[in-house]
């Protein structure tokens, strides 16, 4: 595979550290970058077209599968298992239909994401570790990213996930409209903001494979996003005192208030456009989002220091990805509306009767498709319109995973979604 004129080289090694191990120095962050890397090459090619971009995925994505054996020895293995796990997941499913990558690559891609990564994720959703003897010892975005990265290698449900991060109901001030409290909102709201993210992912991954996170619960992630987004846009939320057996909070974490992470595209299009649930505080901070990065969602990669794992987390690019213009609301509402019918005269077994993080074992196919965040279905984006980047915001329909619900993709003009971090 050549990677025409794209100029990124690829900095597989055979073992990842994320802190330094003994002799071992701190390397995560060239597996971060080039996840970020790959799936942004990924992504542009399907957006274009132009398989340039779609070689310089596939040699990223090779050489780490030819290379990596190892992700340390220490408890962060389990973070870059997870973080990093689902982001090079993804990016492998956007090149699955890519003739070369199949041809020279995928066999080896696969072998690594199930070695590697998800032996390692399913060994901490099983609380094996020995550091797990307490099995709420990590911290929520430790275990979300965990179900993110299983989910999309072998598919799978984290709806056990979702009660572990969102711990606390309470009502809103005045309204008496209920909130959800997360589990890190004692701690900061930096790590507040990745379990958000990651949650997005869950929840969207999960709708590619015919489950409906979203709204689990009473929608308790939608509930979440809006007691984080009232709070990160200045207003005061009420605050339930919270242990885990080791950590205590009794009061709110300020830590990083009103800071933005990408996130919020794939929540607003959900609940508000798609579902029309009411999201106030949800659809603001979307806005202010937007405000941020200049009228889209950037993503992994896009901005900050290429050594900070917190620029890398999750992929982000959710205005490509996710974003619905009006003329498409309406075919994707119904395409919702025919998913919950057709799921009411073909009853199917209850999510509470699917593996949670609190319910071991977890077990995964070793060999079932994974889905990235808005997969392509039966209908390819590759096919999309090339002149996208030129001519700024179009939109077309597309079908996405079982229940084949359009979804958008935009690059609104944006022609910088493979620079590499400097």
């Amino acid at each position: 595979m050549d990677s025409g004129n794209i100029p990124y080289t690829p900095q597989a090694v055979a073992t990842v550290d994320r802190d330094a191990d003994g002799d071992a120095a701190a390397n995560a962050y060239l597996l971060w970058q080039d996840a970020a890397a790959a799936f942004a090459l990924a992504l542009r090619w399907k957006v274009e077209g132009n398989t340039s971009y779609a070689d310089a995925a596939a040699a990223i994505l090779t050489s780490w599968a030819e290379t990596l054996t190892s992700l340390g020895t220490t408890d962060d293995q389990y973070l870059v298992a997870g973080l990093q796990g689902h982001e090079l997941a993804n990016a492998g499913e956007l090149l699955r239909d890519y003739a070369p990558f199949q041809q020279s690559g995928l066999a080896s891609f696969n072998s690594m994401m199930q070695d590697v990564f998800l032996e390692k994720n399913i060994y901490f959703l099983n609380h094996l570790a020995g550091s797990e003897q307490n099995v709420k010892h990590f911290f929520a975005n430790w275990e979300l990213a965990q179900v993110a990265s299983a989910m999309t290698i072998g598919n799978g449900t984290g709806n056990g996930a979702i009660n572990n991060a969102i711990t606390n109901i309470v009502e809103e001030p005045d309204t008496g409209r209920p909130l959800g409290q997360g589990q890190e909102e004692g701690r900061d709201q930096g790590h507040s903001s990745l379990d958000y993210a990651l949650l997005g992912v869950i929840a969207q991954q999960a709708w590619n494979q015919g489950e409906d996170l979203y709204a689990y619960n009473n929608s308790r992630i939608l509930l979440g996003a809006e007691y984080f987004a009232r709070y990160n846009l200045g207003y005061d939320v009420p605050f339930e005192n919270y242990t885990n057996g080791i950590v205590s909070y009794t009061e709110l974490g300020s830590g990083s208030r009103g800071s933005v992470r990408w996130a919020w595209e794939v929540l607003y299009n959900h609940y508000v456009k798609i579902k029309e649930q009411a999201a106030p505080w949800t659809t603001q901070y979307w806005n202010k989002t937007l405000e941020t990065w200049n009228g889209f969602e950037i993503g992994s990669g896009a901005y900050g220091s290429p050594y900070v794992s917190g620029y890398y987390d999750t992929m982000g690019w959710g205005t490509i990805l996710y974003h619905l213009n009006d003329t498409d609301v309406a075919a994707a509402r119904a395409a919702y509306s025919s998913s919950r019918s057709l799921a009411q005269s073909s009853p199917v077994p209850s999510l509470s009767s699917m593996p949670s993080s609190t319910s071991p074992p977890w077990e995964f196919p070793s060999s079932t498709r994974s889905v990235i965040p808005s997969a392509p279905g039966d209908s390819s984006i590759s096919d999309l319109p090339t002149s996208w980047a030129s001519e700024g915001p179009s939109a077309t329909s597309i079908k996405s995973g079982p229940n084949h619900s359009p979804l958008s993709h935009h690059l609104h003009g944006h022609k910088d979604l493979c620079r590499r971090p400097l």
